[in-house]
């Protein structure tokens, strides 16, 4: 006889989720997972001038502020047909890069590596009897490093602040380009500070993922999917149409190129409705209906024709090709694939910020001569940590008319659709083996894997 399971809060990410799974004979047979966290905040938006638009949308997650910020960016510079120059380009990367590492870090350290050995703080300590497997001298010395990756974060955020004046919620990024140069005092601290960066992620980090990968090698084997992937264009290079990260799609049919026109919301399983004629376009606009048939989500789901797809490091280290990840096969798509996709990338970012940093000139243009149009409509996208971050905007008179930010929950955890299809996570979930339901450690390991 089926079991339900209900897991809520499930938190430790940027917003609380509730899973709400049914169990036969320990084993999962169905899922749902949204969350009870409302939120419209693109509504404050309406009517107010487009580049505050760049400032505001990074109040959207404490986390990916810096990709909103660029997103934003992006879309009215689309609709003014504006290229930023070089140092911009350069500078952008640069803080695209911080930020996704800072993500990477926070969810290997203070959101997984919980759920797979006890913690303690001074006189405080995690000790629920969970499938705990790595020996205590290693799980000491990992222990101490969830500790030292948050002075890492820090660090990070030091040279973020160096870069873009403060963080959260930068002031270097306006439309058309950047508000200032770097000079060579700020390059030789970014330099210094990379370096320990480096050094933590290229000995402590590596070792203890490694750890985990010996410990639990089983957990190349759960959390699979579908296998549906999607990126956008990311970290652009000199030429036109060059991106370190190519936006594109892993779909039945296997590799495309991304095209926005294709991406769809679906709002069957959400407490959102689409307005007016019904169309499912991503720009909206939506109303609230907390009391619909089927709701059970406040994500407005993200579909790419039609069909779902995950986000983030997994996506983007095997739709770019890198050796490590595409080696892993089948494995990629797991909870330890999805682990190791993020120190891959992590390892990867810090090399590429130091090249930018070797490219950067600090008397080089801030900005592009252009002006703001009174009227247009654009997507500007961006790529963050948790996964991809899609703008859509339109202008009227001057002033924003609609207003719509998807991130990675409305992919990730895309509410079931009109065709009875389920999201990446909840996916992820079926024939999960669920030991104890008072303490479902499976179910949380893969959910904290996204």
């Amino acid at each position: 006889m089926a079991e339900l399971l209900v897991i809520h809060p499930l938190n430790r990410g940027i917003r609380p989720i509730r899973l709400e799974l049914e169990t036969d004979f320990e084993k999962v047979i169905s899922a749902k997972a949204g969350t009870t966290y409302y939120w419209d905040f693109e509504k404050t938006l309406r009517g107010k001038d487009p580049l505050d638009a760049i400032q505001l949308t990074q109040r959207c997650s404490g986390m990916d502020f810096i990709s909103h910020a660029a997103a934003a960016a992006r879309a009215l510079e689309s609709i003014a047909g504006v290229s930023v120059p070089p140092n911009a380009r350069l500078v952008r990367n640069i803080l695209l890069a911080l930020d996704m590492i800072y993500g990477n870090l926070a969810h290997f350290y203070q959101n997984a590596v919980p759920d797979y050995m006890p913690l303690k703080a001074g006189d405080a300590e995690h000790t629920l009897e969970r499938d705990y497997r790595i020996p205590p001298a290693v799980a000491e010395r990992i222990a101490a490093n969830v500790w030292k990756a948050l002075e890492i974060r820090s660090l990070i955020h030091s040279m973020t602040g160096i870069v873009a004046g403060k963080a959260p919620h930068i002031c270097n990024i306006v439309f058309s380009g950047i508000t200032r140069n770097l000079n060579i005092a700020d390059i030789l601290k970014l330099r210094s500070i990379l370096g320990e960066v480096g050094r933590f992620i290229n000995n402590e980090y590596a070792v203890d993922l490694e750890d985990l990968e010996k410990a639990y090698p089983d957990c190349y084997n759960v959390g699979k999917g579908e296998g549906r992937l999607l990126t956008v264009s990311e970290f652009p290079g000199n030429r036109p149409g060059e991106y370190l990260i190519s936006g594109s799609v892993r779909n039945d049919s296997g590799n495309q190129m991304l095209d926005t026109d294709l991406i769809t919301v679906d709002c069957a399983g959400s407490w959102f409705e689409t307005a007016g004629s019904g169309s499912n376009s991503p720009a909206g606009p939506f109303r609230i209906s907390p009391d619909k048939a089927g709701g059970y989500s406040w994500v407005k789901g993200a579909l790419y024709d039609k069909k779902t797809c995950e986000v983030g490091a997994l996506a983007r280290m095997l739709l770019s090709g890198n050796p490590v990840i595409s080696r892993l096969g089948a494995g990629a798509f797991s909870v330890m694939g999805r682990f190791r996709a993020r120190f891959e990338e992590t390892k990867e970012l810090v090399t590429k910020i130091s090249a930018w940093i070797d490219e950067y000139q600090p008397d080089g243009l801030l900005t592009a001569k252009s002006e703001m149009p009174e009227e247009g409509q654009a997507v500007g996208a961006a790529e963050a940590s948790q996964g991809s971050v899609i703008h859509f905007v339109s202008l009227s008179d001057g002033k924003i008319e609609t207003y719509n930010a998807m991130d990675s929950f409305s992919w990730n955890l895309c509410p079931q659709t009109a065709d009875n299809s389920m999201g990446p996570l909840e996916q992820s979930l079926i024939g999960l083996t669920v030991v104890n339901p008072e303490n479902p450690v499976e179910v949380l390991r893969v959910a904290r894997s996204f």
